[in-house]
């Protein structure tokens, strides 16, 4: 088998990760909130396997990056969609949300305040429609992202940040679709292509 059978670009697995949150999130709505099922493990399963095909192959932390790249992006265009593309908005969602996440997340490595930091470098140039030099946006994401993978826990910690901005992506945008699972597959089949 060639590389390229093997492994999975990190395009397509940010969208399938969506997907299945986006699609989880609108199952979830009908039910009561003291009977939520139980988390999705073939996304966890799925990803993990990815993840260490990548490490196989020497690529996982480039392809991680440009993974947490992808979903950062799609979650702050959600909400950027979501906020009216009122930038005094989305900084202020940043900062309620990302106290939220500090908060929550006191054990001792957590991943939300770096999807945080990673989706306010997004969510700058989102906001100002700033392209800037090509890579620009991989370089200041990567700073945070490559500070918090660290080396002998590296598909865990790879596997935390996609998880984080996955779950997060997911509602956001089953939210946008108002639920419906057309639309929201409509919506990813469109942008996969």
């Amino acid at each position: 088998m060639t590389e390229t059978t093997i492994r999975r670009e990190p395009r397509t697995t940010a969208f399938s990760l969506i997907r299945t949150a986006a699609l989880d999130h609108a199952a979830r709505r009908d039910h009561r909130k003291d009977e939520a099922p139980p988390p999705n493990r073939e996304m966890y399963n799925d990803l993990t396997s990815v993840l260490q095909n990548w490490h196989a192959a020497d690529t996982l932390r480039e392809d991680s990056l440009l993974l947490a790249e992808w979903l950062a992006v799609e979650l702050c265009g959600y909400l950027y969609g979501q906020l009216n593309q009122d930038r005094n908005r989305l900084d202020q969602w940043l900062r309620e949300f990302g106290d939220q996440v500090c908060q929550s997340q006191m054990h001792a490595h957590p991943a939300g305040p770096t999807a945080i930091e990673i989706m306010s470098v997004v969510a700058d140039e989102l906001a100002t429609r700033s392209d800037g030099p090509a890579g620009q946006r991989l370089i200041r994401i990567g700073v945070p992202y490559l500070h918090y993978v660290r080396q002998d826990h590296a598909v865990e910690d790879a596997r935390e940040i996609a998880l984080t901005f996955a779950l997060w992506a997911g509602p956001q945008l089953a939210e946008l679709m108002r639920h419906d699972v057309v639309r929201i597959n409509s919506y990813l089949d469109s942008r996969i292509h």
